[in-house]
């Protein structure tokens, strides 16, 4: 330890710090660098954490105060990063370097100016600021470009000429439709000298369909979209239909405010129309496994928190997967943060089973949404009407739970247990699947007839099943006999089976009939749940009569490997006459429930699993996971919550997903429109403002334009009324988007990630522009407004492994289902299309926030071999052959300029017309080395040529 006179010393000597230290840009970092692996918020050695500001205040186990404001002398944290004793110095030798001299400066004047704690820049409100002075006054054409070159000029930095016009309406078009322009578009725009020809441009492709095509691919990847389900068989799901609700969202241009609201709870939205809970597929796009033997629970749990991690990803740019096991290493975001947030997502009726439910039937014709909302509605609110009604007369009637009751189950063994006093039947060891509990009940005294009897199954530990829940039940069938004295069995007419909820996944009645779907817990039951079904007749029960109900189990189990048998439950009987007499009202209702299904039904759909959340009183407890094993549960929950880092949720909401969507869409919180328009800048320019868009906490890149981000953010909220067109508008007619990307060697040494923006954009074409780009200028390329995924041509073996369960049916040539573009293309996670994963595709199992997009090998050898380009090459070998008149000099101009959007230069030609010629006579010379590629040796050779375009570097940058 280091005597008090000494530090007295050593401080003294410190480097001066004359401005005011500012807590988040100068000690965090330090913090972070240094000590918060040891004293964070995963481990908190000694008692000490540096992220919470009470605790960094407060005392260690040492009993030492370890931050004293205005006293460094009498701060530990000072002693101690002062010290020259090796058992006392933090941080210790083997754990890190001792911190710079400077860094301790920063600490020491940070702590004498009374240590004021200040939060991360991202979790503070955006202000808007004025752009700033520059020097050069003609280069600006928007304040964006005053901040950018306020930068520069600081920097030492001079932007570039603008590109020339070809250049800019291929970087431009491939941006915002992700397709080139055409020779037409590029000649209509190089003929156009008015003052706002690139304007003009501008308009035209953010009014394109192909635009929200392109910008649903890029969200797609957020939203971890694919057409299989991912863990085990993988097995295809239908979700098209979210697909194209995306794309008509971009292109409608639906503010971003209320398209986060949507897709985080559109079920919840008051009069949700059918659109609004399609949009909610978004958080049904998690994996699941319905692999046998998998535990239903344990995948519903996992779905769970995925959507937790998703939302703060794609919405607040923060890492919260870590904080499921402790608290957040580095922000002040606190272990049971993590699960009051996560109670907003876990009452979910969706629990990883193969139907997928809770679906949406969503009709095939776009034209007849409106008419199948309404019938969606129509018969929610029959079901609710209806549920109330008999809810009603189950209260007011008097119920006897049976004495002497006895019983006995063919693939199973019961026993009957008083609890509470009421006499349940349960199981004893093993049940297999379809087995049928017999139970016989005497002749209660309090009763004369019976009207309806209650199946009430319940879990066989409700203390545990409630946070852990057990397999459930499915009843194949009801069935009632009366047993007479002279153990004659007659068997009873039911009428009804009523469920305790409104909006049962399958039909009850299907019960009565006989089926393995019809009423039950399918497939965990965590609190206890009831049937009451109904006789068609009061009946009489004689003196010395038995009743008995027989509970036919359904034969199919959980994925084939767990029973599904009521291993515990109650029986319960009435004579309330209510039950048993006519009620038009209800018999009318019923039939226009009928009516309205049957309408539905015969309108051509699909279905796509939406959110929906459990009614109120079958809600879920949620509760924390010690370390984030979800077997092993800690305190409950009691209500949701949003991190106290952040602005509070308003007073008076309902703390559901649509409050919760609510608050991360206001102005309010302080990342939404940080992180939205980061996300375009970077597909825009390459880098985002933040160059870490998955990491906006202390521990990611600090911004490198921080004014210009808040401005831009609070901008978006306010004068743009968050629409992303008026956003894109904007970034692409800066001076910054619109020049010359050439690198100098000055820039090469000052910025060469060109974060600064001293030149334009050069980004390689993603692997759906790639694919894209080559069918267009093969001429090829089908437009399409939605529909089905689409299975273009595969290399030959690469779907062999899934030819049993998972077709592959690629159109015949010709079919312009063949052509489609890249984003309706069938997704299976385990194996994606192989085009898009060799140029850096994410398999889309979990939410990808950018693509690292690269320059390999793989690629140029994808291009010249895939049977997909080899068609594209083919294509663009009939474009040169058949679309130009003059020589072979003009076609070859022709197709290096379809590919690329550029005008051939002279040296490029020559070394074209080489090949091409070489080609021509090498074909004619062996025509067997042409076979498959065309039928005369120069088609052959435009053919190879156009192979050799599509691989251009040119050809795949933007």
């Amino acid at each position: 330890m280091i005597a008090k006179a000494h530090l007295g010393t050593l401080l003294a000597f410190a480097l001066p710090v004359q401005a005011e230290v500012d807590f988040a840009s100068q000690v965090r970092p330090v913090l972070n660098s240094h000590c918060t692996a040891c004293h964070g918020g995963v481990k908190e050695a000694g008692e000490v954490s540096f992220i919470y500001r009470d605790k960094a205040l407060g005392k260690g186990k040492s009993g030492k105060q370890i931050i004293v404001p205005g006293d460094p002398a009498a701060s530990e944290a000072m002693v101690r990063v002062l010290s020259t004793d090796p058992d006392e110095v933090m941080p210790k030798p083997e754990h890190g370097p001792r911190l710079a001299d400077g860094e301790i400066a920063t600490l020491r004047q940070w702590i004498k100016e009374g240590a004021k704690w200040g939060e991360h820049w991202s979790f503070v409100a955006p202000e808007k600021h004025t752009a700033p002075a520059v020097k050069d006054t003609a280069w600006p054409r928007n304040d964006i470009d005053r901040f950018l070159l306020a930068r520069m000029e600081r920097e030492g930095l001079k932007p570039s000429k603008e590109a020339d016009k070809a250049a800019l309406l291929r970087r431009v078009s491939l941006d915002l439709t992700g397709l080139p322009p055409s020779i037409a578009e590029l000649d209509a725009y190089l003929a156009d000298n008015s003052p706002d020809a690139y304007n003009k441009q501008v308009t035209r492709l953010l009014a394109s369909p192909r635009f929200g095509e392109r910008w649903a691919s890029v969200w797609m990847d957020l939203a971890r979209y694919a057409d299989s389900e991912g863990l085990g068989l993988d097995s295809r799901r239908d979700v098209w239909k979210y697909r194209d609700w995306l794309i008509g969202a971009f292109n409608r241009d639906e503010p971003y405010d209320q398209f986060t609201i949507e897709q985080l709870a559109g079920d919840l939205l008051p009069n949700a129309t059918l659109d609004q809970r399609i949009a909610t597929t978004f958080h049904r796009l998690t994996q699941a496994n319905n692999e046998g033997g998998t535990d239903d629970e344990e995948f519903r749990v996992v779905a769970t928190m995925d959507r937790v991690a998703t939302t703060w990803e794609v919405w607040q740019g923060v890492t919260m997967g870590c904080v499921q096991c402790h608290s957040h290493p580095y922000d002040p975001i606190r272990h049971d943060e993590y699960y009051r947030f996560m109670a907003y997502f876990n009452q979910a009726v969706d629990n990883d089973v193969p139907e997928n439910h809770p679906v949406l039937r969503v009709p095939l014709d776009n034209a007849r949404y409106a008419e199948a909302g309404s019938l969606q509605d129509k018969i929610g609110r029959l079901e609710e009407q209806i549920h109330e009604r008999r809810n009603s007369v189950a209260s007011h009637s008097a119920w006897v739970n049976p004495t002497g009751m006895t019983g006995s189950s063919q693939r199973a063994k019961l026993e009957m247990v008083k609890h509470d006093g009421v006499e349940e039947f349960r199981t004893i060891g093993n049940v297999a699947a379809g087995a049928v509990h017999t139970l016989d009940i005497p002749k209660p005294v309090e009763l004369r007839k019976l009207t309806a009897f209650r199946v009430e199954i319940r879990p066989v530990d409700e203390a545990k099943a409630i946070h852990t829940p057990e397999w459930g039940a499915m009843i194949r069938k009801f069935e009632l006999q009366l047993v007479g004295a002279d153990g004659k069995a007659t068997t009873v007419p039911l009428a009804e089976v009523i469920a305790d909820e409104a909006h049962p996944e399958f039909d009850p009645n299907l019960s009565i009939k006989g089926s393995n779907r019809g009423w039950g817990q399918y497939t965990k039951i965590f609190q206890p749940r009831h049937a009451i079904v109904t006789l068609k007749e009061p009946l009489e029960i004689p003196a010395g009569a038995t009743l008995r109900v027989i509970l036919n189990h359904a034969t199919d189990s959980a994925g084939g490997a767990y029973p599904l048998i009521a291993k515990r439950g109650r029986i319960a009987l009435t004579d309330d006459p209510e039950w048993t007499k006519p009620d038009a009202e209800v018999e009318a209702m019923k039939k226009e429930l009928s009516d309205a299904r049957k309408t539905l039904a015969a309108i051509p759909s699909t279905t796509t699993p939406v959110m929906r959340d459990l009614p109120t009183d079958l809600a879920r407890q949620t509760r924390e996971f010690i370390r984030g094993n979800w077997i092993d549960k800690g305190q409950v929950i009691d209500k949701p919550g949003t991190p106290a880092i952040f602005p509070p949720m308003p007073e008076g909401k309902t703390p559901d997903r649509l409050a919760m969507a609510q608050w991360i869409a206001s102005p309010r919180n302080p990342l939404t429109a940080r992180v939205a328009v980061n996300r375009f800048w970077l597909e825009l320019f390459g880098t985002g403002i933040v160059p870490t868009p998955e990491d906006f906490g202390s521990a990611g890149e600090k911004p490198t334009h921080p004014e210009l981000l808040d401005t831009l953010a609070v901008r978006f909220e306010t004068d743009m009324k968050w629409s992303i067109k008026t956003l894109l508008r904007e970034l692409v007619s800066t001076a910054a988007y619109r020049q010359d990307a050439t690198i100098s060697p000055e820039m090469a040494e000052k910025d060469a990630g060109n974060r600064l923006l001293a030149r334009g954009p050069r980004q390689r074409l993603t692997g759906e522009m790639a694919r894209d780009n080559a069918l267009a200028v093969a001429g090829l390329i089908a437009n399409r407004d939605g529909g089905p995924p689409t299975n273009p041509p595969l290399p030959a073996g690469v779907w062999k492994p899934f030819d049993s369960g998972d077709k592959w049916m690629t159109p015949a040539e010709g079919d312009p289902g063949r052509y489609s573009r890249s984003v309706y293309v069938y997704w299976k996670r385990s194996i994606p299309y192989p085009t898009l994963a060799t140029f850096d595709a994410p398999t889309r199992e979990m939410c990808s926030k950018r693509r690292i997009l690269s320059n390999t090998p793989l690629q140029a050898l994808a291009v010249l071999n895939d049977p997909a380009f080899e068609e594209c090459a083919k294509g663009l070998a009939r474009q040169m052959k058949y679309k130009a008149d003059g020589d072979v000099d003009t076609r070859l101009s022709l197709g290096y300029r379809t590919a690329t959007s550029r005008a051939i230069t002279p040296d490029r030609l020559a070394e074209l017309r080489t090949l091409f010629q070489k080609l021509e006579k090498d074909y004619a010379a062996n025509p067997k080395l042409m076979e498959g590629m065309a039928g005369t040796p120069d088609g052959a050779a435009y053919t190879v040529v156009a192979s050799v375009l599509l691989n251009l570097d040119e050809a795949l940058i933007r």
